[in-house]
């Protein structure tokens, strides 16, 4: 017998979907204060958001989801480690 996939809901903030870079705070856990003893509740680390729109603006690479840039992964909440690999990847320019 199967147990039935649980589909969890969508994250407080849409940015948690990626790790912050400047509290540490993992994919889907709130941000912390410099001391990391208190959560912020009413929003997210600039650096998150800013890591967010980059993560946002690339298509995803993986071949299961294929989310065009501006949508979030499909079959998950959290963004594809494959699709944050990329945003952070620099990009070449010819000219």
């Amino acid at each position: 017998m199967t147990t039935p996939i649980r589909r969890r809901g969508p994250y407080r903030f849409a940015a948690m979907a990626v790790q912050c870079t400047w509290c540490r705070a993992r994919v889907g856990e709130l941000c912390t204060n410099q001391r990391g003893t208190a959560d912020r509740r009413r929003d997210v680390h600039s650096a998150r958001v800013v890591d967010w729109d980059r993560v946002m603006s690339t298509q995803c690479p993986e071949r299961i989801c294929q989310a065009p840039a501006g949508q979030s992964c499909t079959l998950t909440p959290d963004v594809h480690h494959a699709r944050a690999l990329a945003a952070l990847r620099p990009t070449t320019t010819t000219p």
